[in-house]
């Protein structure tokens, strides 16, 4: 049954939508209930705001730029000017337009390999919860040998025998994406088995069950649609580890270090020490785009938390009727 749309909270109980003054059921019914939740949500909104930025200029950002991220223009570790708004590199690349199609691979490894994750994790974690048995427990030992296992002396260890392709950047990126899947796909798997134990007892699936339906669709169609909200905050913080994960790889050169990415940039402002050359604007800006990027997605994940409790939200409108009640105490009257 689709939940009923948001209603205001009166303590902590929660009136019918009946109750709900007809402006705001109007605007209730035409937004739907988890859209409502971002876009009203401070610092979810600020989050998608910023990543779509950071996503459309890596789309569009080349054509903001009249260079190659590879042309050697103007003269060597320039600082911030009109003519190169970041800057150069101690090879007069220009550094924003580095930055903007290093975010054409970094959020393409990233978002590929999140996602990959999640499909991984999900069929690995719902599949070894729901059969159980033999196959529960095999399943279960291979989780706890890669949750053991550090990632970073792991994927260091994988990414030294896998050949990055240097030449083809889709290819550098589908070799990244499969490293960086095989490595990180057991934390969310095991997330996943937890909540699918605890759902596969309940009487909706019991009632499934009993009527005959076949296994895999009590899986994909009775179970899944209840754990879209985890598998949302998956997605996101696989996907934020991944470009993390990548520069990381990049920046000590293990990845493919022909490519322009965020990682290279700070692989090569610490090869020509612009620490120690007073050159903040090689190392900053890269750095900035790493952080704003993962900060941004976890911006967003604050609003998924808020779609898949219900409790936040009573905090949240609690708190948002304090605010009020303060500054009409606050604020003479006219």
């Amino acid at each position: 049954m689709q939940p009923d749309l948001i209603t205001p909270v009166a303590g902590d109980a929660v009136l019918p939508l009946a109750a709900v003054p007809p402006l705001a059921r109007r605007r209730l019914s035409v937004v739907p209930q988890w859209a409502w939740i971002l876009i009203t949500t401070p610092l979810t909104a600020l989050g998608i705001v910023l990543f779509a930025a950071i996503f459309f200029l890596a789309i569009f950002g080349p054509m903001l730029s009249p260079y190659q991220p590879l042309d050697m223009l103007g003269p060597l570790g320039a600082g911030p000017s009109g003519a190169h708004l970041f800057g150069t590199n101690d090879q007069g690349q220009d550094i924003f337009t580095q930055i903007v199609y290093g975010a054409r691979y970094s959020l393409a490894v990233g978002l590929g390999a999140g996602t990959a994750i999640t499909i991984v994790a999900t069929v690995l974690g719902m599949t070894a919860a729901y059969v159980g048995r033999w196959l529960d427990d095999v399943l279960s030992m291979l989780m706890n040998v890669f949750l053991v296992v550090p990632q970073l002396p792991l994927l260091v260890v994988i990414a030294a025998y896998v050949p990055f392709k240097g030449s083809n950047p889709t290819g550098a990126a589908v070799t990244m994406i499969a490293v960086i899947t095989i490595t990180g796909w057991a934390w969310g798997a095991r997330v996943i088995r937890s909540q699918t134990l605890t759902l596969r007892n309940r009487d909706f699936v019991q009632s499934a069950i009993v009527a005959g339906e076949s296994r895999w669709r009590i899986i994909f169609r009775e179970i899944m649609p209840n754990m879209i909200s985890l598998l949302a905050n998956t997605l996101i913080l696989s996907s934020m580890g991944s470009i993390l994960t990548e520069a990381a790889l990049d920046y000590l050169g293990i990845g493919s270090v022909s490519q322009v990415t965020w990682g290279t940039m700070l692989n090569k402002a610490q090869a020509n020490s612009a620490l120690f050359s007073h050159e903040w604007w090689s190392f900053v800006f890269p750095g900035l785009a790493i952080a704003l990027t993962a900060m941004s997605l976890i911006l967003m994940n604050y609003g998924i938390d808020l779609i898949s409790n219900p409790r936040l939200r009573v905090i949240k409108e609690k708190r948002q009727r304090v605010a009020s009640a303060e500054s009409r105490v606050l604020t003479p009257e006219l």
